[in-house]
């Protein structure tokens, strides 16, 4: 069951973390859909991961140009130039700087803003802004920079425990932003602007808290920084980042079902820390479907079932885990020995199947869930397929 939609949901969770609303354009928090890039336009838009060459800036926009377009490119590439009004992070000589931005979905938003600040690094004498990284600022009141309270930042999973807090600012001039627009298609567009971090007068939003330019770049450095690897995580960081990947538990309260499935998902448990696995075999089919392969029981517990189940999984097995089910006929039925189909139980037109997603840590790469799934029979629940995806190595090898 490894299909091209669980691996768009991988992806689309790794970009949620290294570039959806990472912005920093925190006041204007848009509820758009994802358009997933080629890796190779997306590895080569972030610019090189090196901190020595980081350099983050309060900017004013000079110009931003278009590039011409390259063939098969699903980026728009933008030459822009910036005055320099404040250095934060990293070194760099000039009062002006140029650098190359790419965007997946037009001119990027950041100059639409007078003041922003930004984050650019650089590849062999030339800048290139890492990837949907701002925040728009503005002076305070005691000619400080300052922005808007950066909520997407401090959501960020390695952000969890972070001591950076939001402030009061007072701004030296009046700060607002549109409770709604209107797109180019005259759809009407909402943005969400929380309390109290934003009180709303009529149709417009006004900042209360926010963060100075030195903080907000400590927000992206222990963030989207660190999950771009650029900086090292701290073993509190890497279990904040397994915590919020974790999926919810079910808030409805379970049902028969639901209950009979939580006490045979014990016993499964339980049968893993076996020292012959005896209960899990008899758990297991005789064929398991273990990414995209078809492996005897026997092979799979000989080649990875250590690697697989290891004891970050039996963590947290029982912790968070998420009760998912379904009642439709699945290809794998075709792939069931003739017994196993005879002890199928049938629910309508379909089968009961039943899946638990346990979430797990990976040093330097984001945390794989492994997905256990498992379909009822007379003899009760069995277990017919194991599934992840980790996103640097795509999987192990022992089971390929």
């Amino acid at each position: 069951m490894t299909t091209l939609f669980q691996f768009i949901s991988i992806i689309i969770v790794t970009l949620l973390f290294g570039c959806s609303n990472q912005s920093g354009d925190t006041t204007h928090i848009k509820k758009a859909s994802i358009i997933i890039d080629t890796l190779t336009s997306f590895v080569k838009s972030y610019g090189i991961n090196d901190t020595t060459l980081l350099f983050a800036f309060v900017g004013e926009k000079i110009s931003v140009d278009h590039l011409p377009s390259k063939q098969n490119s699903f980026d728009n590439g933008f030459k822009a130039k910036y005055l320099i009004l404040k250095k934060v992070y990293g070194n760099f000589s000039q009062d002006t700087i140029e650098f190359v931005a790419y965007d997946h979905y037009g001119m990027p938003p950041f100059s639409k803003f007078k003041n922003v600040l930004l984050y650019v690094s650089a590849d062999s004498g030339t800048y290139y802004h890492q990837k949907y990284m701002y925040n728009d600022v503005y002076k305070t009141k005691d000619g400080r920079w300052a922005g808007t309270y950066a909520s997407e930042d401090y959501k960020h999973g390695y952000n969890r425990h972070t001591k950076i807090k939001p402030v009061k600012i007072v701004f030296a001039t009046k700060v607002s932003f549109p409770i709604k627009t209107v797109d180019e298609q005259g759809q009407q567009i909402s943005y969400s602007y929380p309390k109290p971090y934003f009180k709303i007068v009529g149709d417009s939003a006004f900042p209360v808290y926010g963060n100075h330019v030195e903080d907000l770049v400590s927000l992206k450095k222990t963030g989207i920084l660190t999950a771009r690897g650029m900086f090292e995580a701290s073993a509190e960081q890497e279990e904040d980042m397994v915590e919020a990947s974790q999926p919810e538990p079910r808030k409805t309260p379970p049902s028969a079902d639901d209950l009979k499935f939580l006490s045979f998902w014990k016993k499964f448990v339980t049968s893993l820390k076996e020292p012959e696995l005896k209960s899990f075999r008899q758990i297991a089919l005789d064929t398991l479907y273990v990414t995209d392969k078809l492996l005897s029981v026997d092979k799979f517990i000989a080649k990875c079932f250590n690697q697989v189940i290891d004891n970050e999984v039996r963590k947290r097995m029982i912790d968070k885990t998420k009760l998912e089910y379904t009642f439709n006929d699945e290809e794998f039925y075709n792939l069931l020995t003739n017994q196993v189909k005879k002890e199928i139980m049938k629910v309508g037109e379909g089968y009961r199947l039943r899946e638990m997603s346990v979430t797990r840590s990976t040093k330097n790469d984001y945390p794989p869930t492994i997905n256990f799934y498992f379909i009822e029979t007379k003899r009760g629940y069995r277990l017919y397929e194991i599934d992840w995806l980790q996103m640097t190595s795509g999987g192990l090898k022992c089971c390929r």
